[in-house]
């Protein structure tokens, strides 16, 4: 790193033994599930009958929490701290949100001033891990939303616990009454205009950022990072990412995927190419569990990511199901020397799979191969029924692509061209024929109103006999 961190910031899990940081998360583990048994409305239920858990052994037998369990209630997971707990630990810092409680409103996060602290270390060791220092200029290139995303508001934070300077994209939905929103072109000019060197947002975005600049001629050589995040990012897709920024100017720029969640925190990869490490072992817990028993499996298998809080204050969650798919391991990192969780391999959301006229399609895995197909700006996979407003005509599987403006204007035969390709790649993954439909790019995700792009929509209300 080319700027030192401050001694007390360092990461010392290179030389920490497995077995000091077994007593850290210990201790840390016993204090919170005891605060949790007392001040959690949600966990005073949970673990009335056996009590906190004072092993991870017995942590293992307590039920996950889902995610219908916080976004149904988000309010009973915040802790109720008495009058004696520290200034910092009561004092609210800020609030993130989530998506998707059953209200249809995204449930808050409660952030007091250690648990923003603790972030700012987290931040700090991730820092080390990158090998990124304090002279680098932050573009946050996360929206400005109605209800404060966490990966905008981290990205602020992180500038802070760095001491990097940072330039604010400000781009989202503008709104009539609050004229403070840019476009993606004035985003563009400022990241420009202040010479940033990292930028940071959605990958879809991001994406979107550097196609538009590089339409507009916008040099971005003075860009040396792409941190992304928010979307699960295949090698196809890191890919074309690190093509459309050489196209851009940004030629050798290091492409970072992140890994993380709204309620956990970030992962991210050394050098040594051994997976996603865990950055803050002593105050996240991360388990990988069978989906029917819950119960751990062994290193290297694959099963549902658990999270545990060992240290927060504000929002706490305890084996909480973030809806991952994960390989996990424990052992000190053949790469950097660290110790702590390394998730061996990008996770997988859940949910991708679905019934296309009693065909299993998983929506995820055509998603990601579409990224390689050339000459396409923006792609999405819907099913829908076969005829509109018909729920008795079948299912239909459609891709709606939007090629770069060149297929569309140039030679006839190259729009065919990319449209048997995408073709022959569905049904090289499905197994069935698709539709492919030629929309505009915003149709599909407009970056100055969506948060990121939607890959995969169903489109079929079954019972209604009409399309959602």
């Amino acid at each position: 790193m080319s700027a030192t961190l401050p001694a007390h910031a360092r990461d010392d899990l290179v030389e920490m033994t497995q077995a000091a940081l077994d007593d850290v998360r210990l201790e840390r583990l016993r204090a919170q599930t005891a605060l949790l048994a007392t001040a959690s409305p949600f966990y005073r239920e949970r673990l009335r009958a056996t009590g906190p858990p004072t092993t991870f052994e017995e942590l293992a037998h307590v039920a996950p929490t889902t995610k219908a369990d916080f976004l149904g209630a988000p309010e009973d997971f915040r802790l109720r701290l008495g009058s004696d707990a520290p200034a910092e630990e009561q004092a609210l810092a800020y609030l993130i949100y989530t998506t998707g409680t059953t209200s249809g409103r995204p449930a808050p996060l409660y952030i007091t001033a250690a648990d923003d602290w603790a972030y700012q270390l987290h931040a700090r060791r991730c820092a080390q891990i990158l090998g990124f220092g304090a002279e680098e200029t932050i573009a946050n290139l996360f929206p400005l939303t109605p209800f404060p995303m966490g990966a905008r508001i981290r990205t602020d934070r992180t500038a802070a616990a760095l001491g990097t300077a940072l330039v604010q994209g400000h781009t989202g939905s503008a709104h009539p009454d609050w004229p403070v929103h840019r476009r993606l072109d004035e985003a563009i000019d400022l990241v420009h205009t202040h010479r940033a060197t990292v930028l940071w947002g959605v990958s879809g975005f991001v994406r979107r950022f550097v196609i538009r600049a590089a339409e507009r001629g916008v040099d971005l050589g003075h860009v040396r990072w792409c941190f992304i995040t928010g979307e699960a990012t295949s090698p196809a897709r890191m890919a074309d990412l690190r093509a459309r920024l050489t196209a851009a100017g940004a030629d050798g720029a290091r492409v970072v995927d992140r890994y993380g969640s709204t309620e956990g925190w970030s992962m991210v990869a050394c050098d040594g190419a051994h997976g996603w490490h865990n950055p803050s072992p002593e105050d996240i817990y991360l388990e990988v569990v069978d989906p029917v028993t819950h119960l751990p499996v062994p290193d290297g298998e694959e099963g549902a990511l658990l999270l545990t809080h060992l240290r927060a204050r504000g929002t706490a969650l305890l084996r909480y199901a973030v809806g991952d798919v994960a390989r996990l391991t424990r052992g000190r990192c053949p790469g950097c020397g660290r110790i702590g969780e390394r998730l061996l391999a990008p996770p997988v959301r859940t949910g991708g799979l679905t019934k296309v006229n009693g065909t299993l399609v998983n929506t995820g895995a055509i998603v990601d191969a579409l990224a390689s197909v050339s000459g396409l700006r923006e792609w999405r996979v819907a099913t829908e029924y076969a005829t509109a407003g018909q729920e008795l005509s079948g299912d239909a599987l459609v891709v709606e692509i939007a090629p770069e403006p060149g297929v569309l204007t140039g030679d006839p035969s190259a729009l065919a061209d990319v449209q048997a390709r995408v073709a022959d790649l569905v049904r090289t993954q499905a197994h069935l024929a698709p539709t492919v439909r030629v929309v505009e790019a915003d149709d599909i995700f407009t970056p100055t109103r969506e948060t990121k792009p939607r890959r995969y929509i169903e489109r079929r209300v079954p019972g209604t006999g009409g399309a959602a």
